[in-house]
């Protein structure tokens, strides 16, 4: 059995060992088992405040200042984007002066351009102001998941209004609802946001003058919402959000404008040209003059090397910064990334470095992100192997909602220090540590991933899905013959984490399970072993079912005799309801899936007459 565990982020997550009692809130003591894939929690006790409801379902790394985005998160540098950010907060502050008063205002543009910088430092301009209701930043990239989801959406929203003193009232109006209705978050984002902000709303209209509220609520990075775990599809999720809070702009009872950042994807594209509500849209094109913005930071940035290098003034001059600024073609992520390169003695001095760049540029310009490829291409191939690079960039991206850094570590390394190997050069596009030095695989923007995903701008350092796939077998193959990772850098006996690591492998095995390859059965055991005991009720039958698959009705394939037979000696020591000869020859010719159905041929004692729901 697993125990559930609140993240720091407020989502559950699933601790690998045996079931304990753990207090959460107040008196509060949660007897509770978890699992990932059949999302079923038990849980038992004394009552849970309403406020400590709402802390679980916070994203609290989606805030515009939290600790996760740290300093990483981009902002503007001083004296750039000036016209645009001048352009926003007017609208912020005045928009309801205008003949026809928008409440929505979309900041798009196409990837690179910086829409996340300028939200951030919007955020931050307005929360020194008191300007600032509430933000979520979603990202494709962040150390935790819930900020790729819509679910945390408004009660992350909610959380930061209530703080705000200065609307009397609203704090005790929010938590009275929680506490009568405890599965609110529960219900869809558009009946969230009516009981947890426009209901309260309307009950402390009054008690305090709306003009000293705060005025605007920034969602940036919607485009990088993929949905929920087991639900809608991204592109559903981000329709979800965008009719939810379009409607609550058209209750007068909502008093805030919002701010919406995002690429102009179909979906977002089509939502608001076909909305009936008036939206000011802010696209981030030659009218913000983005060339003198990315030439004042190149020119910043390279006086700022000089300094640190003790180079000469005529170093990178303004000819250069001319060519750079040509090159970046209104990309923000091109200027940054250029000067992540520059400042990496690893690769050489400023000056070899700042030469090369310039031989690799490229004479035809004529694809929009020509040169931002180009500059990819070339940092890809500093490594001694890009191919592999590129693979690993591709797992990470590929399975970072299942494992952490440092999981992923111990999954891709084949021998200690094989990460430096691979990605060591590439920490302008990459980073490999965080602040106290331990694993942190972050991308520095998603259109690394995009140049990687489409051949015609990756060329043969594309890395197509079946590749990937082959890939992915291939280390979940090597690791489970290693009986662990293979860079031996996990002690399975000493570290806390390694162990996690064992469970989370067991439990995702069947996921990347190559029939082709050749398995004994002490690769069964080992299986078997490293599951925890609440983890075996789904994931045993699961992997009795798909490891029999590509079977043919006459022939199984070797792989599949060795575990199903490993797995019938387990169970069937450990009173598990084992299939009858007549349920194996019904199997052998019409193929029998594990939905989790109660009945299954396999199942274990204490489920024999309970259904199992599972994720598939």
């Amino acid at each position: 059995m697993s125990t559930m565990t609140q993240s720091p982020g407020g989502v559950s997550s699933t601790a690998p060992h045996e079931p304990n009692t753990t207090n959460v809130a107040r008196d509060y003591h949660d007897h509770s088992y978890h699992n990932h894939r059949t999302e079923i929690t038990v849980r038992y006790g004394s009552r849970i405040e309403p406020f400590d409801r709402l802390l679980e379902h916070v994203a609290h790394g989606a805030v515009h200042d939290s600790a996760e985005r740290g300093p990483d998160a981009p902002k503007c540098h001083p004296e750039t984007r000036v016209a645009v950010q001048t352009d926003i907060m007017g609208w912020i502050r005045h928009g309801e002066r205008d003949e026809t008063p928008r409440r929505i205002l979309w900041l798009s543009g196409p990837a690179g351009s910086g829409k996340t910088a300028i939200a951030g430092t919007i955020a931050d301009e307005c929360y020194e102001g008191g300007l600032l209701a509430a933000s979520f930043f979603f990202s494709a990239f962040a150390g935790s998941r819930n900020r790729r989801w819509k679910k945390p959406l408004i009660p992350t929203l909610v959380y930061r209004l209530i703080q705000h003193e200065s609307i009397a009232g609203l704090k005790e109006e929010v938590l009275a609802v929680i506490e009568r209705d405890p599965m609110v978050f529960e219900r869809h984002l558009g009946q969230q946001l009516e009981e947890l902000v426009l209901k309260p709303l309307r009950k402390v209209a009054g008690r305090s003058k709306p003009c000293h509220w705060p005025a605007v609520i920034i969602v940036d990075g919607l485009d990088e919402c993929e949905g929920d775990v087991d639900s809608s599809s991204g592109s559903d999720a981000q329709k979800e959000i965008l009719s939810a809070l379009s409607r609550a702009c058209a209750d007068p009872t909502f008093p805030f404008s919002i701010i919406i950042a995002s690429r102009p994807e179909p979906v977002i594209r089509h939502f608001f040209s076909a909305s009936a509500s008036p939206t000011l849209n802010i696209f981030l094109d030659d009218k913000y003059d983005p060339d003198s913005d990315i030439g004042l930071f190149l020119e910043a940035m390279f006086s700022d090397i000089r300094r640190r290098f003790n180079l000469p003034s005529t170093w990178a001059s303004k000819d250069v910064i001319d060519i750079l600024v040509k090159e970046a073609s209104g990309q923000f992520i091109y200027a940054a990334t250029v000067i992540r390169f520059l400042d990496d003695p690893r690769l050489g001095s400023p000056q070899q470095l700042l030469t090369r760049l310039l031989e690799w540029r490229k004479l035809n310009d004529s694809e929009p992100f020509a040169p931002l490829d180009l500059l990819y291409t070339r940092i890809l191939r500093t490594t001694p192997d890009p191919l592999m690079a590129a693979r690993w960039i591709r797992f990470v991206d590929h399975r970072r909602q299942v494992f952490g850094a440092l999981h992923l570590k111990y999954l891709l390394e084949s021998s200690p220090g094989e990460t430096e190997h691979v990605l060591g050069t590439l920490t302008s596009l990459v980073r490999l540590a965080g602040e106290n030095g331990e694993p942190k695989l972050h991308f520095y923007h998603k259109s690394l991933l995009d140049f990687l995903k489409d051949p015609q701008r990756s060329s043969e350092l594309h890395i197509d899905e079946d590749s990937l796939d082959r890939f992915i077998k291939g280390r979940y193959y090597q690791t489970l013959q290693a009986r662990g990772p293979q860079s031996k850098a996990a002690n399975q006996s000493t570290d806390p984490s390694s162990r996690s690591f064992f469970v989370s492998f067991s439990v995702n095995l069947d996921h990347y399970f190559d029939l082709d390859r050749r398995y004994t059965s002490g690769n069964v055991e080992w299986w078997l072993a490293n599951l925890s005991s609440g983890e075996r009720y789904v994931c045993i039958p699961e992997m009795f079912a798909s490891i029999h698959s590509k079977c043919k009705w006459h022939r199984c394939l070797p792989a599949c005799g060795v575990w199903r037979k490993g797995i019938l000696r387990h169970c069937s020591k450990h009173g598990w309801r084992v299939p009858t000869r007549k349920e194996a020859f019904h199997d052998r010719f019409n193929k029998i899936p594990f939905y989790g159905q109660e009945m299954y041929p396999l199942r274990p004692p204490e489920v024999e007459s309970v259904p199992i729901p599972t994720s598939r």
